[in-house]
């Protein structure tokens, strides 16, 4: 019989590590390794898990069960502010494992590499059977500015489009510190303009393109708006921004309770990639960088979720109000009991289904609006 996915959650839950998983083969959304005991390291990774148990008390339970396995495989891994880029994208991609599972099979998928700013880049797009010219969302992966793909982001690009029935556009860009601000942001605009006037080659309707991102990704979106919106004629018909980083502010609420690194993200953490991204003090100061500084107003719809045990929780509280007092359609929505990243491991958590449906119903609503 079958394992399920609640049986692996059980056992990864009970300290059972799971064993080595390949990467999404291109078309084909991996599917889970079954978990593997280690019974040498079982009372070690029980006591380190220990530390968090306080703080993940409030936490969504298959929630809870994902994060013990995701932190007990990490044992020993120093903090992710003393990690060179290289070995954060090494980890990135070794949770292939997490990312892709209940990804959905799509009837085509396809890739392409396209020219950029910082040279070329690879585009996907994931076609739940849409007719051509099909609205379509743009997605604008997350990771720190540092790392991340669209491979790491292969299963939530598969839930959004079979969600929302509309076709899905993952694109890359080029990745901080070797290339900071403006360099991804650059790339992603350039992107978009490319599914515009190009994309009809993927089916893709220039007339109905919405974006979507999320972390670091919701503020690149969030920052393509914006420069879109200034250069007049913008082909974006709204925005689905998911946890984002909007603002330098390390002092929020929400940053001194959720900050301390039990949460999938730290302050630390988040201060470094800051760093990493905004080459010097201009840049800090450029709301395109940090949109919270921006004009919010003309821009198109915004769906903004933020997760509730999350540090940035506050960023988006303060970009949906400020949104809506300029006079921009915002809506915020707060996923209790989750912690920032939540929507790359929903295939591991029943409460994320509603919370995917109701951005993928935003996404389609925009979209199909043209």
């Amino acid at each position: 019989m079958p394992t399920s996915r609640r049986d692996v959650i059980k056992a990864i839950g009970a300290a059972m590590l799971p064993a080595a998983a390949s990467g999404p083969v291109f078309g084909v959304a991996a599917s889970p390794a079954p978990p593997v005991l280690d019974p040498a390291k079982a009372a070690e990774t029980e006591a380190f898990l220990a530390q968090f148990e306080p703080a993940w008390r409030v936490l969504d339970p298959q929630l809870r069960a994902v994060l013990g396995s995701i932190y007990g495989g990490l044992q020993g891994v120093p903090p992710p502010t003393e990690l060179s880029p290289s070995e954060l994208r090494r980890i990135n991609a070794s949770l292939t494992f997490y990312l892709t599972a209940g990804a959905p099979p799509l009837p085509h998928i396809e890739e392409r590499e396209i020219a950029v700013p910082s040279g070329r880049a690879r585009v996907r797009l994931y076609d739940p059977g849409t007719l051509a010219p099909a609205p379509t969302v743009i997605y604008i992966h997350g990771g720190g500015w540092i790392y991340g793909s669209i491979d790491t982001y292969d299963g939530v690009t598969r839930q959004l489009a079979a969600r929302s029935g509309l076709r899905v556009l993952s694109i890359e860009y080029a990745l901080a510190p070797e290339h900071p601000f403006p360099a991804g942001l650059d790339d992603c605009i350039a992107a978009i303009r490319w599914a515009a006037n190009e994309g009809a080659s993927l089916g893709i309707d220039p007339q109905r393109i919405a974006l979507a991102g999320d972390s670091a990704g919701a503020n690149l979106a969030l920052a393509a708006c914006l420069s879109l919106r200034d250069a007049e004629g913008s082909p974006v018909r709204g925005a689905a921004l998911f946890y984002g980083a909007y603002s330098l502010d390390f002092e929020t609420a929400s940053q001194k309770a959720y900050g301390g690194g039990a949460y999938f993200i730290g302050t630390a953490e988040i201060a470094r990639y800051w760093n990493d991204y905004l080459a010097n003090e201009a840049n800090r100061k450029n709301p395109l960088a940090v949109p919270i500084r921006a004009d919010l107003a003309g821009l198109p719809p915004l769906h903004v979720a933020a997760c509730e045990c999350d540090p940035l929780h506050d960023d988006s509280v303060k970009l949906a109000a400020e949104a809506k007092a300029a006079g921009t359609e915002a809506e915020l929505v707060v996923w209790p009991k989750m912690v920032h990243g939540a929507l790359s491991i929903m295939g591991w958590i029943d409460a994320m289904g509603p919370a995917a449906d109701r951005a993928a119903a935003f996404l389609k609503r925009v979209a199909e609006a043209g």
